[in-house]
């Protein structure tokens, strides 16, 4: 017995099917395109992927609404079943399918059984969650007739990951607490205040910033919260998501601060956060800083929780921007802004004095304030496509500039992608061929900065995860004689030419490529085209590091992440992954072209 697939569920439902079925073609081999006519003969499809499930003794088919070359699919659905030498095809429920998946000898043989029944839980309540948000918010089109602040954008991030079989699991976090602190129902909510001793604070930050300040800043002239502040004389303040305090509480060494008097709760104050699409990172557009937090919940890959290595590599990072190769670095790619990670805060145990990871707090610079903010879109918003439809954020904002301007829609979708490379994509080529700075360059951490509509800037964010090719330690420590030490990412150049890849082309150009194509805005041929020229102009530079550019034009695979077979064996990304390359699999390279022999 199979569930029955209601017909009015199928759009809320696609979401999760194509990011389960995207991720399952990168890695797992029992997945092949056929001739829809194969199969059945009113799919309205020329296409299907088949999955073949010899433990089931079954076949599973969807229709292919848009085959990508660059690795993003689209389904139209419903998922099919054939078994038993039968002819007739039913419809078979999303959970059926992946119960069967995980009865596959070759997947099981890297996993144990309580891994692939965490996998089917997290799996299970990620549908669910995108259900919910597909029912809420799923016809939401911000940029359908005018381009949204920086925070609407962000919010228009709906269905998280877009290859990935959990994008929206967040063990710990019930369907209420999303609701309340997820990005993607837009929500706000006040901070939780702590007045904390100054014998369990710590804190770091790089001249000339201060946290007290800082902090103070972050209060947004509560009187009240000032008042009772005041009251705790000689305590620090100390700010908190509400979510991660209430977690904090019932940690024995946060708890014994309470009762020693070391930590007072001041109760939520201040003016109204909403989560960006990180969910950790929350923005106010009445304060300089965005807010980093540790959340002890697992998303995707990894536990949230900030790790005091993340916050030395972030005020490093920052030093080096701010400083005089950041300088260098502005004349070379004028359109790129990094936003820096100047401070972090947090609280020490009160018996052996271990920064407890927590309870740390860093700040992020914000430009996105009150007044004349700039406009900007997070990318991996913009690619996302509406439930059901070969239509995304992005088409929808190609379409309003091309009618405000008199364009024909293909010409603005090129002219669009051919910006966004020159403006938001090259910086990071430089970035790496000249400077030897890898930046953790995916959809997430790249928005998009909008005039009128057009790509005009890139904002990127995420100092704590940037790190350094070793071919360029001599010249990075002659800005910053730390470059390379302990806790830092450091990468010979082929190796980091695989990780920028990944995120930069795969996780992001690629992405932008098939949401265009998706929408018969362009083709993906032509859009790769496009994106060749731009490194081959690069390649060549007379100067530089031409690794990235090699790895990308002659490279036959591409190496992308294993996010199937991370979430299959319950890995902990943040911890527990000391050479990430190690959970990468190949996929073809569509920007290789063979020479003729």
């Amino acid at each position: 017995m199979y569930f029955d697939i209601n017909r009015e569920i199928q759009d809320i439902i696609l979401p999760s099917v194509d990011r389960l079925l995207n991720s399952l073609i990168r890695e797992w081999g029992g997945c092949r395109f056929d001739t829809a006519a194969r199969f059945a003969s009113s799919l309205g499809a020329a296409e299907v992927l088949v999955l073949d499930l010899p433990a089931s003794d079954v076949v599973v088919f969807v229709p292919v609404r848009h085959r990508s070359s660059v690795g993003y699919h689209g389904f139209a659905g419903p998922l099919r079943l054939l078994s038993g030498g039968r002819t007739d095809p039913v419809e078979i429920g999303l959970f059926d399918v992946l119960a069967m998946l995980l009865r596959e000898p070759d997947i099981c043989e890297h996993s144990s059984l309580a891994s692939r029944l965490n996998l089917f839980r997290r799996a299970a309540a990620s549908v669910a969650a995108v259900a919910e948000v597909a029912t809420a918010r799923g016809k939401v089109r911000p940029f359908a007739d005018g381009i949204p602040d920086f925070i609407g954008a962000e919010s228009a991030l709906r269905f998280g990951h877009a290859v990935h079989p959990t994008p929206l699991s967040r063990d710990e976090f019930s369907s209420e607490d999303s609701r309340r602190f997820g990005h993607e129902y837009g929500g706000s909510f006040q901070l939780r205040w702590w007045a904390v001793h100054p014998d369990v604070f710590v804190s770091g930050s790089v001249a000339p910033h201060d946290v007290g300040r800082m902090v103070q800043g972050l209060a947004g002239g509560d009187t009240g919260l000032l008042a009772k502040a005041e009251c705790a004389e000689g305590m620090r303040l100390f700010p908190m998501h509400p979510w991660q305090a209430s977690r904090l509480m019932l940690m024995p060494a946060v708890q014994a601060l309470f009762e020693a008097g070391l930590v007072r709760d001041l109760g939520l104050g201040g003016p109204p956060w909403r989560a960006t699409t990180s969910l950790r990172t929350i923005h106010c557009a009445d304060c300089d800083w965005m807010m980093k937090f540790s959340l002890d919940l697992k998303l995707t890959n990894s536990r949230r929780v900030i790790e005091r290595r993340e916050c030395d590599r972030g005020m490093s990072v920052h030093s080096l921007i701010k400083g005089a190769l950041g300088e260098r670095l502005a004349q070379e790619c004028p359109t790129l802004t990094v936003l820096g990670e100047p401070a972090w805060m947090a609280l020490r145990d009160g018996l052996d004095c271990a920064v407890l990871a927590s309870t740390i707090v860093s700040f992020r610079e914000n430009p996105f304030r009150h007044g004349d903010a700039p406009k900007a879109a997070v990318l991996g918003a913009l690619c996302e496509r509406h439930p059901g439809q070969a239509q995304s954020h992005l088409s929808d904002l190609v379409h309003f500039v091309a009618k405000r301007e008199g364009l024909q829609p293909q010409a603005a979708a090129e002219r669009w992608f051919e910006r966004f490379l020159d403006v938001a994509v090259e910086p990071f080529f430089l970035a790496f061929s000249e400077f030897g700075l890898l930046f953790g360059a995916h959809q997430q951490n790249l928005v998009v900065g909008l005039d009128d509509g057009w790509p005009d800037r890139l904002y990127f964010r995420d100092c704590q995860g940037t790190g350094y090719v070793s071919e360029f330690l001599p010249l990075l420590r002659k800005h910053l004689p730390s470059a390379g030490g302990k806790g830092d990412h450091v990468f010979d150049a082929p190796a980091a030419a695989q990780l920028l890849g990944y995120y930069l082309v795969i996780n992001g150009v690629f992405a932008a490529i098939s949401a265009l194509a998706d929408a018969g805005l362009s083709s993906e041929d032509d859009l790769l085209a496009y994106f060749r020229r731009l490194l081959e102009r690069l390649a060549a530079r007379p100067s530089g590091n031409l690794a990235c550019l090699d790895y990308l034009l002659r490279s036959p695979t591409l190496g992308t992440k294993g996010n199937f077979l991370f979430s299959l064996k319950n890995t902990n990304e943040n911890t527990e992954v000391t050479d990430p390359l190690a959970g990468y699999v190949q996929m073809p390279n569509p920007l290789f072209t063979r020479k003729p022999a």
